[in-house]
Formats: C-alpha cells, sequence, structure tokens
C-alpha cells in the first residue's frame, strides 16, 4: 500500500537572520541565541516546520557541529543532525517539524552542539511556517 501523502497550506510565516558569528565548545545542545524567529503563535492546530541555514565549520578535525529544532522544549523531528564536520565554513541547512501544534504562542528554538573542539556559525536564517 503506498504512502498517504500529507499536503499542508502554509498560513502564516516568520523569517530572521543573523550575519554575525557566534561559537560554542558546549558538548550538551544549548539555545543558538539570536534565533529569529523564536516566537510565533498558530492560529490553530498544525504542522510547524522551522528551516536552519547556515555558514558553519568546527576547528577540530575529526570532530562534528550538531544542531536540533525545538517547539516549546520538545526536539522536533527529525531530531538532532550534524550540520557539518568540515574545518572550513560552508553552508548546511536542516528542516524539522513538529505536528499536531496546538493553537496559541509557542517558542521555536535552534539548538548546538560539538562532539568537541570549537563550532562556529555566521550568515544564517531561521524560517518558521505553519501549516494547516
Amino acid at each position: 500500500m503506498p504512502e498517504e501523502l500529507y499536503v499542508a497550506t502554509p498560513v502564516l510565516m516568520l523569517t530572521g537572520t543573523a550575519a554575525r558569528e557566534d561559537h560554542t565548545g558546549s558538548t550538551s545542545f544549548v539555545d543558538l541565541v539570536p534565533t529569529p524567529g523564536e516566537n510565533f503563535t498558530t492560529t490553530k492546530t498544525a504542522t510547524l516546520t522551522a528551516l536552519f541555514i547556515a555558514e558553519c565549520r568546527i576547528n577540530t578535525p575529526g570532530q562534528h557541529l550538531e544542531l536540533r529544532i525545538v517547539v516549546d522544549g520538545q526536539v522536533a523531528d527529525p531530531g538532532a543532525v550534524t550540520l557539518t564536520t568540515e574545518t572550513a565554513y560552508s553552508t548546511h541547512s536542516h528542516l524539522a517539524f513538529k505536528t499536531a501544534v496546538a493553537p496559541g504562542n509557542h517558542t521555536v528554538m535552534a539548538q548546538w552542539r560539538v562532539s568537541g573542539g570549537t563550532g562556529y556559525v555566521r550568515n544564517r536564517s531561521f524560517t518558521v511556517w505553519e501549516l494547516n
């Protein structure tokens, strides 16, 4: 039996950008601040999608920089991903989603960590969509 296709209509979109370089040496997930688009209001039960795009790098070969999107303190699907293992800046992205989000105010954050060394991001954008 073929998998059912979910088609949704974008209702609301919020995008923010930040050009500055930020870094972390944390091996536990911490908020990537500022994350443009952190506060978002849904109009009815919806799916939220969030797209993070940035130039990023890690300063230590063999280590990696991970990212995850969190909606109201819950990790969005598909969970944490390795954003980069590269020591030179290159552009990478991560798309996450959370289904059955109740109407109201929500906090949508990007969180990051490294396996070792220091991770860097710059020239980033963060877009959140409400889909119904």
